[in-house]
């Protein structure tokens, strides 16, 4: 009887060890391949977030070299909207769609499309960055105008074009 409690105990002392190892490797591949799958919806991300920001600055440049906005433009939102869906936060895609939804229903609201855009940019920042980003709007919108005096200008338009409405 103590010969088969000692080989039980022997044979628990091998096994035990063994299961445990085994389990610890299978848990390891399983956080490796989670961390490899985060890499890549990351990198996915940063390229649908890269994206939007690019499509806005490509416009920009047309529109401030009096050049004609380009022919696949419908086709890259499109593709823009899917990546966001897919690989976007939360709060980057509800921007995205409260942007689109302003600029396609109030366009001639050039403070309120502003806005949402600023919003837009904010929020990707922020997810960019972990929510650890101390931007605010005003500080995207001081990048884009490149002074103080032409942001003080741009405040003081919109409010003569809403006092004169």
């Amino acid at each position: 009887m103590n010969e088969n409690k000692d080989l039980i105990l022997a044979i628990l002392a091998v096994l035990v060890p063994a299961i445990v190892a085994f389990m610890g490797y299978i848990i390891h591949r399983k956080t490796e391949r989670i961390k490899i799958m985060e890499n890549q919806l990351s990198e996915k991300k940063y390229l649908a977030y890269a994206g939007i920001v690019t499509l806005f600055f490509n416009v920009l440049k047309n529109v401030k070299n009096n050049k004609s906005s380009d022919d696949d433009l419908g086709e890259k939102m499109v593709d823009l909207k899917r990546d966001i869906l897919l690989y976007g936060s939360d709060r980057v895609f509800y921007a995205f769609n409260n942007f689109f939804d302003i600029s396609t229903n109030k366009p001639e609201d050039i403070k309120l499309l502003m806005d949402v855009w600023l919003k837009l940019m904010l929020e990707i920042r922020q997810d960019m960055c972990g929510h650890k980003s101390k931007l605010s709007k005003e500080d995207i919108l001081l990048n884009l105008m490149q002074s103080r005096a032409e942001m003080q200008k741009y405040y003081e338009y919109d409010k003569t074009t809403h006092d004169n409405a």
